[in-house]
């Protein structure tokens, strides 16, 4: 059985876009708190934090990249 991929027209791209960007909040958010939590309450930040600034830098490098092409 083949997927048959097809390009998404404006609406869906519009609506993935969205989706993303309210993941992106909750993700953020969520450990955002995970972290700030632990390190108030143990006095070390954990892994949660790291994810959550590796994640940052690689959101913030694509969109520097995705930019630089556009121009």
């Amino acid at each position: 059985m083949k997927l048959k991929l097809r390009k998404a027209d404006e609406m869906e791209r519009y609506q993935t876009d969205k989706s993303a960007k309210i993941a992106f909040i909750f993700y953020t958010a969520a450990l955002l708190a995970w972290g700030l939590y632990n390190f108030f309450s143990t006095g070390k930040t954990g892994w949660e934090f790291t994810i959550l600034l590796v994640g940052n830098a690689v959101f913030l490098w694509s969109r520097v990249v995705y930019r630089r092409k556009m121009q």
